[in-house]
C-alpha cells in the first residue's frame, strides 16, 4: 500500500501544497510510534517514503532562492521547505538517507557518525542573510539519533567571538568541513564555515561543536591557546572578516593536522579595521594542534626551509595563491590540498 501510494504521488504533476499535506498526514498515520530498531532505512517502504519527501523538497528548494523577488515570498517558501524537511528528518532511519539531490543545502556527517548537520541560507534583498539548519545527534543513553533545529539569532548577537551557543540560540553559518579532535578527555569537532555577513563583508569562521553527556550540542569552546593576531579575550571561535569581493581560503590539512588559511590584510595601511577593504595576501598562516589547544603559526611557508629530506617543503614563490582566481579558495596552494 505504501509503495502504491508513493508511486501515485511521484507520478503527479505536483501541486506543492497538496504534496506537503499529503506526506505530513501519511507519515502521521503510518509511523505513530516507531523506533530506530523497528524501522530502518533499508526497508523498501521506508526508502520509498524518503524518496517521496526528497522529491517534494526538490520542488520546494528553488522557490526559496530563485522564484521569488521579495523577502516575504522567500521566507514563506522557506517555511514550507523547513516544515517538510523537519518531517522527513524526524522519521527513524533518516540519518542514513543522503538527500543528495537537494543542492541548496549543505550536509556534513562527522567521521565517527556522532552527528549530521544540515545548513542553508536565505539571501535577503538588503544583502544580509538568514540561516537555518538541523543537527541529528546520537544519544548513547537512548540509543538513537535526536533531532535539534538550529534557530539563527545572529541579529541579536553583538560580540560572537567569546560566547557559547545552543541550537535555540545559534550563531548562523554554513558549515563545510568537520575536524574531530580530542580535547580534555573528550571528542570535540572543529567546524569550518562560511557566513555572508553583509553585501560588503564576508566571513570565514572556525567554530567548535561539542556534546554533553546527554548528547545535546553546543557551539563554542576556549580551545584557541594562541589565536591569530587581533584576537582578544578568551575566544571560543575564530572569525575572519574580509571584502565580499575577495576570496579567502580556510581549510584543513589532514597530513599535518593543521587548519590552513590565507593571511588577511587591508588594501592600504590607513584602512586597518575596515574589513570591507581586507583581502588575502600572499602569506599562508595556520592553526596547529599542540595537545593543549590550537596555536597560531604565521607565514608557515617561511618556517619550512628547503631540505631534500623534507618532502613536504613548499616553495612559496611557486605556489602562492593567485588573488585573481576564485579557484584558489580550495586548491591553488598545495597546503590547501594535502593530496597534491
Amino acid at each position: 500500500m505504501i509503495t502504491r501510494l508513493l508511486r501515485k504521488f511521484t507520478s503527479l504533476n505536483r501541486n506543492r501544497m497538496r504534496l506537503f499535506w499529503s506526506f505530513w498526514i501519511f507519515s502521521c498515520l503510518h509511523f505513530p510510534a516507531a523506533d530506530a530498531k523497528s524501522l530502518s532505512y533499508s526497508d523498501n517502504d521506508t526508502m520509498m517514503l524518503f524518496r517521496g519527501y526528497e522529491d517534494t523538497l526538490k520542488t520546494l528548494q528553488y522557490d526559496k532562492i530563485s522564484e521569488h523577488s521579495t523577502d516575504k515570498e522567500k521566507l514563506d517558501a522557506n517555511r514550507h521547505f523547513l516544515h517538510v524537511l523537519r518531517s522527513a528528518l524526524e522519521l527513524p532511519g533518516s540519518i542514513h538517507y543522503p538527500f543528495d539531490s537537494l543542492t541548496t543545502i549543505g550536509r556534513i556527517t562527522s567521521p565517527d557518525n556522532q552527528f549530521r548537520i544540515i545548513t542553508w541560507d536565505i539571501a535577503k534583498n538588503d544583502g544580509t542573510f538568514l540561516y537555518y539548519g538541523f543537527i541529528q545527534s546520537y544519544n548513547h543513553a537512548a540509543h538513537r539519533y535526536i533531532l535539534y533545529e538550529l534557530n539563527d539569532k545572529s541579529a541579536e548577537i553583538t560580540d560572537p567571538h567569546d560566547a557559547v551557543y545552543t541550537p535555540d540560540k545559534w550563531f548562523g553559518m554554513l558549515y563545510y568541513k568537520v575536524v574531530p579532535e580530542r580535547y580534555a578527555g573528550k571528542t570535540i569537532y572543529m567546524m569550518l564555515a562560511w557566513q555572508g555577513y553583509s553585501s560588503i563583508i564576508t566571513r570565514k569562521i572556525i567554530d567548535v561543536l561539542s556534546f554533553n553527556d546527554k548528547g545535546e550540542p553546543s557551539f563554542g569552546m576556549a580551545v584557541f591557546k594562541k589565536p591569530p593576531p587581533g584576537s582578544r579575550g578568551n575566544f571560543r571561535r575564530i572569525i575572519f572578516q574580509y571584502s565580499a569581493n575577495a576570496f579567502m581560503s580556510l581549510t584543513y590539512n589532514s597530513k599535518k593536522n593543521i587548519i590552513v588559511f590565507d593571511h588577511l590584510a587591508p588594501m592600504e595601511a590607513q584602512l586597518v579595521g575596515q574589513y570591507q577593504y581586507y583581502a588575502p595576501s600572499f602569506i599562508v598562516d595556520c592553526l596547529a594542534y599542540k595537545g593543549s589547544g590550537w596555536q597560531y603559526m604565521a607565514d608557515i611557508d617561511a618556517r619550512n626551509p628547503s631540505n631534500s629530506e623534507d618532502k613536504d617543503y613548499i616553495d612559496p614563490s611557486k605556489h602562492a595563491p593567485d588573488m585573481n582566481k576564485k579557484e584558489h579558495d580550495f586548491d591553488a596552494h598545495s597546503l590547501y590540498n594535502p593530496d597534491k
